[in-house]
Formats: structure tokens, sequence, C-alpha cells
């Protein structure tokens, strides 16, 4: 099992974060209205709810690059998510939450190319679909905070590159498309994705009806993007920070 890695947020993250946790719960507050204009209370210990996400997200491009000395992997490359969710709630403080998501891994390498200072960039924009399943524990009930863990699986959708390369004229720069159906990718690229997923998030309900929020969660990989197709492979995976925002309706 490779090692579980903690990373921390850049500052448009957290400022996103910090921000869109400041707003909810001036969102959740009740309005005041005449006695005669007020909504009777519903007392609903159970409900459905539907909804949509979306937020930024950072991925780490894990590998172990023991003899390619040649090539350095960045900390990490940014991209964006975004989706759909169905929750059930059978009792106010649990909640069993489905997602279907889209979600950006992208990772960023440089080639060094030996015996010179050259650095050739090469960037790689992956699109996944992920299908978390999480349990959710809540607190509160206008304001609310959130836990949740679970398990994903995805499938690797499309897979984009793009940078700098010497070619007939010198440098060159290209951008790429990958051809999942080709015989190459078939027997190098393993496009079935499986993990681990945990975060909490802090929630406003309005009218009883309608819930704002924000949460981080990571996805953790423990599948190798890459099939066993040749001898001394260095394992890679895909290890996902996301903070979002989603608004739900129950019913």
């Amino acid at each position: 099992m490779r090692p579980i890695l903690f990373y921390c947020m850049n500052k448009r993250l957290f400022l996103l974060l910090l921000l869109v946790a400041a707003f909810v719960p001036m969102m959740a507050q009740e309005v005041e209205v005449p006695a005669q204009l007020e909504e009777p209370a519903v007392e609903q210990n159970w409900h459905w709810s539907v909804g949509v996400t979306g937020g930024l997200d950072r991925n780490y491009h894990i590998i172990d690059m023991s003899y390619m000395s040649d090539f350095r992997y960045t900390k990490f490359a940014e991209g964006s998510s975004y989706g759909l969710q169905l929750g059930f709630t059978p009792l106010n403080w649990l909640t069993l939450r489905v997602d279907g998501v889209m979600l950006q891994k992208n990772y960023i390498r440089t080639h060094v190319v030996s015996g010179t200072t050259t650095s050739l960039p090469d960037t790689t924009y992956n699109k996944y679909l992920n299908v978390p399943v999480v349990l959710m524990l809540n607190v509160g009930k206008t304001v609310r905070l959130h836990a949740f863990g679970g398990g994903y699986w995805g499938r690797w959708l499309e897979s984009r590159r793009t940078g700098i390369t010497y070619g007939m004229n010198g440098l060159e720069s290209y951008s790429e498309e990958v051809d999942f159906n080709s015989p190459e990718s078939q027997v190098r690229d393993n496009r079935t994705d499986i993990g681990f997923v945990w975060g909490g998030g802090l929630s406003g309900v309005i009218k009883k009806r309608i819930e704002v929020g924000v949460e981080a969660r990571w996805y953790y990989g423990v599948k190798d993007i890459q099939n066993d197709y040749m001898a001394h492979l260095n394992p890679r995976y895909n290890t996902t920070f996301v903070v979002q925002g989603g608004l739900s309706f129950w019913f």
C-alpha cells in the first residue's frame, strides 16, 4: 500500500472555502414574517434530496521515479469538477449519498534533455467520471456540519497531451488526443478507477426544502492507471483534492 499523502490548499481554494463557509450561515437565517404568513413547520425525520455540485480540484499524480532521472513531475495540477447528487436521509443525523461527478485528474511533467539544461514541458489533461457512495454524519438543523466517507468507482473518459518536443525544425509544440480504442492504448491504459473518498463540509437549510453548502473531499485512488504490459513498470496513481459548492432540494 502506498502511503496516504496530505497536502495544504493553495490560497485560492482556501479563500473559496472561507468565503462560502461564512456565507452559508447568513443564507440559513430565518426571515421574520408576520405570523399569518409564516409557513407551518414541517417535522420530517427522513427525506430524499437531489442537487448539483461544482468546484475546483488539485490532482497529485503519484509515481515512483526510480530510474527515470530525466523526468520531473510537478507536485500537483489543477482542474475542475461538476456533477449531480442524490441523497437519502433516514435519520436527521445520517445520510446515504451517491454522486455522479465529472472530474479532471491532470498532471504535469518536465523532460530534462540529457547533457543539456533544456526542459521540455508536457501536460496531460484527463477527464474522469467518478461515482462515489458515502455515508454522511450530520450535526445541526438549520446550519449543519457534515463528515463522510466511502468508496468510489470511476471511468477514464478522455485524455489529451500538450507540450514541446524536438522535431525536424528544432523545438515544436504539439497537442494530441489519446485514442482509447487504439491497440496501443488498450494494451497500455487502465481506464477503470477505484478508490476511497472522505471529507467534510458545512451547509445551511433554507425554508426547510433548500440546502446550500460547501465541502472538501479527498479521492484516494488505489488502481494503477496503466496495465501491467511490460517489465519494470512503476505504478502510477491519482490522489485528488476537491473543494466544491452545492445546491440541493429536499422532498
